[in-house]
């Protein structure tokens, strides 16, 4: 167990540190520019975003899955996923540049915004290559390397953000201009220190093992691109219903969210390379089942705790953003559903069967889809809260019914109890004011936390008799 949390440790120190950075630039930027200018900035990462679903093709996860497989020929099997991706990318950036205007009118509203268009053009191939780099770092299980690198460009960009708020304009291109910098200079680092003994222009095009990656990863595109309407259909109905600064306030509440998706990038990324060890190794699925129930309990506990600290929100983003800690409470649902469900997807994953994530991103998408169009005109970014929140539990049901249908069912009832606690918790927090909220979630933390003392202590056991498979 002792070797589990020393691996997840060293993962995690890159999050975490990097999350404290985060925190340290965001009262700057939502004391220092508007509503209005903020929700424009979550514009441009929403489109840096949804272009990083689309130019992978699945390659990136392709490269995950074949990475113990071609472990000994790891510059032909990088260098076969690096290519399509990148060229992608080179495309993209040059039909941003060529039609500016329009995509400056799409984003931003002003057909002007001719440098914010230029800085995501530069960004898309710099992104690119930073992903598949890092990805190889973590299948190295490297988490010392992983963390150093994730610090950095959370440092790079508050460094940026400090001096063009500063020094140029208080803006959100400056916040914008700061995130590319930041992201091409750490690009330039990593390769540079993991990639400079890789001959990677010399590796010539293996056609089959790009279909074999291909066949692979093409199934998730779909899923993919449904699932951008999960994670970001939100933010897009709220800048063509609302105004952008209802959508600064939603995006405000979105990084209270950032605590919990510290862990949910930590876990994830310390526990993909492990599953698929233990399962190429043919390992007890018990082992899946207790790391599945302690994540469980791990993220609901730290999810009542955060509700029961909404108010120290408004010290943190200003009192423009205070209506804020009545909106995140249901986008608590989205790292804590996301989390939990990498422990309970896994089925689909090494069955290889990806195009049931078409179903999965397919239905949740099409439920986020119809609670945004309804609720968003009556709540706005609350509503816009409400349904993300519940269409991440059906994310996470969906996932893990089809995952059990595959492979092996994980047991159901300790994840409806979580389930029930959370969404009962985050309506009272979003709709209901005064001290009812707290006592609710105090007395649900209680009950919870001494509900889950024995199970917690039956895996720490199974793992104390099973060290051999850490």
């Amino acid at each position: 167990m002792k070797a589990l949390l020393k691996k997840f440790g060293s993962f995690s120190i890159g999050p975490v540190i990097g999350a404290l950075l985060g925190f340290l630039t965001l009262p700057l930027v939502t004391h220092f520019i508007t509503l209005d200018e903020y929700g424009r900035t979550s514009m441009f990462f929403t489109a840096q975003n949804t272009v990083s679903l689309l130019v992978y093709l699945g390659l990136d996860q392709a490269f995950v899955r074949e990475f113990h497989l071609e472990k000994d020929r790891m510059s032909r099997l990088l260098a076969n996923a690096l290519r399509i991706p990148l060229l992608l990318a080179l495309a993209l950036s040059a039909i941003l540049l060529i039609w500016s205007d329009w995509f400056s009118v799409l984003l931003f509203d002003n057909p002007g915004e001719r440098l914010a268009i230029a800085a995501l053009a530069a960004l898309f191939p710099f992104m690119v290559i930073e992903q598949f780099t890092m990805l190889k770092i973590r299948m190295e299980e490297n988490g010392v390397l992983y963390s150093l690198f994730s610090v950095a460009l959370k440092a790079w960009t508050l460094l940026f953000t400090l001096l063009l708020l500063f020094r140029w304009e208080r803006s959100f291109r400056s916040v914008i201009l700061a995130a590319t910098l930041a992201e091409i200079v750490n690009s330039i680092t990593v390769m540079a220190v993991s990639l400079r003994k890789m001959e990677l222009l010399r590796q010539k095009t293996d056609l089959a093992l790009q279909k074999r990656m291909l066949r692979y990863g093409l199934p998730l595109v779909p899923a993919y691109a449904i699932g951008w309407v999960l994670s970001s259909m939100d933010r897009v109905m709220l800048r063509t219903i609302s105004t952008y600064e209802e959508l600064g306030l939603y995006t405000g509440a979105f990084k209270i969210v950032s605590v919990m998706g510290v862990l949910q990038t930590c876990f994830t990324l310390f526990w993909t390379p492990v599953a698929i060890r233990w399962y190429e190794q043919g390992e007890d699925p018990k082992c899946f089942d207790a790391v599945s129930h302690m994540v469980a309990v791990v993220m609901t506990g730290i999810g009542l705790l955060i509700m029961l600290c909404k108010d120290l929100v408004a010290l943190i983003l200003g009192p423009e953003f205070l209506d804020a800690i009545y909106i995140f409470p249901f986008l608590l649902l989205y790292p804590i559903m996301y989390t939990v469900s990498e422990t309970t997807m896994l089925g689909i994953s090494f069955s290889r069967k990806t195009s049931y994530n078409i179903l999965v991103s397919g239905l949740s998408a099409a439920v986020n889809l119809a609670l945004n169009m309804l609720l968003i005109p009556i709540w706005q970014g609350k509503g816009a809260a409400v349904a993300t929140g519940l269409s991440y539990v059906v994310f996470f049901w969906t996932r893990t019914l089809v995952s059990g249908k595959l492979w092996h069912r994980f047991p159901l009832g300790p994840l409806c109890c979580s389930s029930c606690i959370l969404l009962v918790n985050c309506a009272l927090h979003s709709f209901v004011s005064g001290i009812l909220p707290y006592l609710a979630t105090g007395a649900s933390f209680l009950l919870f936390a001494l509900s889950s003392i024995s199970g917690l202590r039956e895996d720490y056991s199974f793992f104390k008799d099973n060290r051999g498979i850490l």
